[in-house]
């Protein structure tokens, strides 16, 4: 069991998890229109707080995380809240594909820091876009090492992203760079941690 099969069983009191991802989902929806049939890929997935955002009538969201503890609590909610166009499913980015040219939007946050091969991440990500598509990554601007420092940096590959760095990473995969704002600033051990959206499209 890894640490966020645990902390999925508490994970939707965490208030500044919520208005992060609420951070993250109105700067898309600032620069982005998305068609109402939309199929998304939420990356990351946790207990939902994206996924459920997102979610309309009419289109279909599929959650992914490596934590099978997030992807019960995502499927719970689902089923309790009756939706029908969402569900959740395990995936190990480091050994598994993604599926290829299926998605409207691929959307993912405070994940990618925990994933070793960022370039292998984008490039993952461009593939599963339909061309013209989006991709949305929420993720930590560089930190010092300190904001996991209550779980001793446990499944961190990244202490944060040079905003300039990780645009550079997505337009060599072959995206075109929407924009790539601070969005939100978590507030832990008696600091800030700036988080950024990058929002790019499939070229």
């Amino acid at each position: 069991m890894n640490r966020f099969d645990e902390a999925a069983k508490t994970w939707d009191k965490k208030q500044s998890s919520i208005d992060s991802s609420n951070a993250c989902v109105q700067n898309l929806k600032k620069h982005i229109t998305l068609k109402d049939n939309s199929n998304i890929l939420d990356y990351g997935c946790g207990t939902g707080f994206i996924a459920f955002a997102l979610s309309t009538n009419e289109n279909n969201i599929l959650g992914m995380d490596y934590s099978i503890g997030m992807v019960e609590q995502f499927n719970k909610k689902a089923k309790e809240l009756n939706y029908s166009n969402i569900k959740a499913v395990q995936h190990n980015m480091n050994e598994e594909e993604l599926p290829k040219n299926q998605f409207d939007l691929v959307i993912s946050s405070m994940t990618m820091h925990h994933i070793k091969d960022t370039n292998m991440f984008a490039r993952k990500c461009k593939d599963a876009l339909k061309k013209g598509a989006i991709v949305c990554i929420n993720d930590l601007e560089k930190e010092d090492g300190t904001f996991h420092k209550k779980h001793n940096n446990d499944g961190v590959e990244h202490f944060g992203y040079e905003k300039e760095e990780v645009c550079k990473i997505f337009e060599d995969v072959g995206f075109e760079i929407v924009s790539c704002d601070t969005v939100y600033k978590h507030e832990r051990n008696d600091k800030e941690y700036p988080l950024f959206n990058l929002i790019a499209k499939a070229k």
